[in-house]
């Protein structure tokens, strides 16, 4: 005699369709809570400033040799706002930026910005400037003979 299973028993266990549910589930607020965990650290916030920085000043120094020109960054600490020879509409700093130290060639005397140039031979005025905030700090460099810039905490 064969025997069969009574239609009523089931097996242990979850449908495709309900693992499939919650993985989606899962994956909507994976992609609502990491960006907003993310960009709410002050250190990812300084560190991404200063990538900007960074690139601003690589695209400066880029152009200066394409253009065969003189380029500037101006980097006003007291205003907390930074212009370009390229584009002189000032760019003000997030508030994760709570302070701002500068080395740099004295271009102009008594001049409490902080100036980098960048000359059609590749070369450049250097310098670096460091953003802080709290005990969190960020440096970007300008090396002054080959115009290199570095970006490090």
């Amino acid at each position: 005699m064969i025997r069969t299973r009574p239609s009523s028993a089931t097996t242990p266990g979850f449908s495709l369709v309900e693992l499939l549910v919650v993985l989606g589930i899962l994956a909507a607020v994976m992609i609502v809570a990491v960006p907003t965990i993310f960009t709410g650290l002050p250190g990812v916030r300084l560190r991404s400033t200063a990538d900007e920085l960074a690139a601003t000043l690589r695209g400066l120094h880029e152009l200066a040799i394409r253009r065969q020109i003189t380029t500037e960054f101006l980097l006003d600490p007291g205003e907390r706002l930074y212009r370009t020879s390229s584009a002189p509409n000032p760019h003000k700093l997030p508030p994760v930026v709570t302070g701002i130290a500068f080395t740099t060639a004295n271009i102009l005397p008594d001049d409490p910005s902080a100036r980098i140039r960048f000359y059609a031979d590749g070369t450049t005025s250097g310098g670096s400037i460091r953003l802080e905030h709290e005990e969190l700090s960020a440096w970007v460099t300008v090396e002054w003979l080959t115009g290199r810039v570095t970006r490090h905490d």
